[in-house]
């Protein structure tokens, strides 16, 4: 009797084991709930079922505005990317998106997403999200097309 309970508990606990695998090497994206530039407001589940870079970035930082138009370019061949910005002012970020032809969304950033995110320090900073809603990469600095083309090509 007790090894008949033994050896269900065993398989129990490889079943759930196997129920719970998590992405190798990726860690689930910490949920955000934004308004973009307009005032609508935008979640993590809204980019669910696609792979995505999201980006955050801000109008002041040099390295932020070089990037824009790989950012363009990207969201143009049909892949998503959203920016979360670190301004505070969402009628000149509007502005800037508007002067730089921005097609991608702009989500107003919270001090807590930037903690949930990692404690953001540094811009740029983006996070490669797959399909499933994981982050398998994070890459501060100016992203190389190369790396970016590849996650999307893999995702």
């Amino acid at each position: 009797m007790k090894l008949k309970v033994l050896i269900t508990l065993c398989i129990l606990l490889v079943l759930s084991a196997c129920g719970a695998k998590k992405e190798q090497g990726a860690s689930p994206a910490p949920y955000f709930s934004l308004k973009d530039i307009n005032g609508k407001t935008v979640t993590l589940e809204d980019f669910k079922g696609k792979p995505f870079i999201l980006v955050f970035w801000a109008t002041w930082c040099p390295t932020c505005r070089k990037e824009i138009p790989l950012l363009n370019k990207l969201a143009q061949e049909g892949h998503m990317v959203v920016a979360i910005t670190l301004n505070r002012d969402r009628k000149q970020v509007k502005r800037f998106v508007e002067e730089h032809h921005i097609i991608y969304p702009v989500l107003m950033g919270t001090y807590q997403v930037t903690i949930d995110y990692g404690n953001i320090r540094f811009i740029p900073t983006a996070f490669f999200i797959n399909a499933k809603g994981y982050i398998v990469e994070k890459f501060v600095g100016m992203l190389p097309e190369e790396k970016v083309k590849e996650f999307f090509k893999e995702h």
